[in-house]
């Protein structure tokens, strides 16, 4: 083999190195950036199609980097019947900035809730697509004492 052939196959076998370590991204858990961690009291009011009052709890259980996951359990009481229904989901979302992005698998779509966070409370408004049908409303968490 010639000097230049092997200086060839070293290269390409550096670049595909190179490559192949760029490819892999690590799974494990990233440090919080967010210290969302732990339980938040849920308010919320669905404003359309039938009105409803929300309340109940949002437990924040995994953390990483700016995302995070948990679980969202509310009790909906229609504000005509005075029915209630009970609404129990998986979270996920993220945050950027001072703005906190989550869908939470309350019923066969999620339901997407924006908000702004500011110091222990977090308010904005949620809505979900289905079909044509639209629901929507606002929200507003507030962190347990510890």
């Amino acid at each position: 083999m010639s000097g230049s052939w092997k200086s060839r196959v070293r290269i390409f076998a550096l670049a595909c190195a190179v490559l192949l370590s760029a490819c892999l991204k690590s799974t494990e858990p990233q440090p919080s950036l967010l210290q969302l961690s732990g339980s938040w009291n849920y308010t919320g009011v669905q404003t359309g199609p039938v009105r409803e009052t929300l309340t109940g709890t949002l437990t924040i259980s995994r953390e990483s980097g700016t995302s995070f996951q948990g679980q969202l359990h509310l009790v909906g009481v229609n504000s005509q019947t005075e029915l209630s229904r009970l609404l129990d989901g998986l979270v996920s979302g993220s945050e950027s900035g001072d703005v906190i992005d989550f869908d939470a698998d309350l019923e066969a779509t999620p339901r997407r809730h924006v908000g702004q966070i500011v110091a222990d409370t977090i308010a904005g408004t949620w809505y979900s697509s289905s079909d044509g049908a639209m629901s929507s409303g606002t929200f507003r968490v507030e962190r347990e004492t510890r």
